[in-house]
């Protein structure tokens, strides 16, 4: 009966003890899957995320300063976009729809049409899709007097105010875009050169209206 009893125990702690190593391993493994998954979520950079959130929204804007005479501003909803670009004072304002780019004339209330041609309709999002997958350095720059993350990628991307003919043709080039926390909030173009520093802003608020051609402009 002694030996029944000293038997069943021996069982039962064999049996504890699969249980305990059981459950250290699977504790074990749910560490290593959770490490290995915010290092993967670390390691994407934040061009790249920017870049799957913008692909994402059914609207979105993008303002980039230079100073009162060079921006550029963007909106996007659905298969709509608009652009306004001031460069060295001068305006221009686009709207893409309808497989066609209308330049908007508000001087003279007018708009010459670009048929089939829509070649910005998702400028943003192309400029980024280019660096999603590229190397890039990664550091910290005071600017103000705060200090700011960022991504710097060695290539020249169309989100510039700069006149990109006098650089050569050998000429290296990178681009920083800084972020506080997720928001984008600088990108500096830096030559051999020159360096320009754009202030940036990203909304998801926009105003439809913008993706109109007004209802007395004559087309040209």
């Amino acid at each position: 009966m002694e030996e029944s009893k000293t038997t069943n125990k021996r069982k039962k702690i064999i049996w504890i003890s699969i249980v305990v190593a059981i459950i250290i391993v699977l504790i074990a493994g749910l560490t290593e899957y959770i490490f290995l998954k915010q290092k993967d979520e670390k390691d994407i950079s934040r061009i790249n995320q920017l870049y799957e959130i913008l692909k994402t929204k059914t609207s979105y804007s993008f303002s980039a300063i230079l100073d009162d005479n060079n921006s550029m501003f963007y909106a996007k909803e659905d298969n709509k976009a608009y652009m306004d670009t001031t460069y060295d004072g001068t305006e221009s304002k686009f709207i893409i729809k309808d497989e066609n780019t209308y330049l908007i004339m508000d001087d003279t209330k007018a708009f010459y049409t670009y048929q089939n041609n829509e070649i910005d309709l998702n400028k943003i999002e192309v400029e980024l899709e280019q660096l999603k997958d590229l190397q890039c350095e990664k550091g910290k720059e005071k600017i103000e007097n705060k200090t700011y993350y960022y991504e710097e990628y060695e290539v020249l991307t169309d989100l510039n105010m700069m006149d990109t003919s006098e650089i050569g043709e050998n000429e290296k080039v990178k681009t920083r875009f800084y972020f506080n926390d997720d928001k984008l909030v600088y990108i500096k173009t830096i030559t051999e050169n020159q360096q320009e520093l754009l202030k940036v802003n990203i909304s998801y608020d926009v105003d439809n209206q913008l993706f109109e051609i007004p209802s007395d402009y004559k087309e040209m």
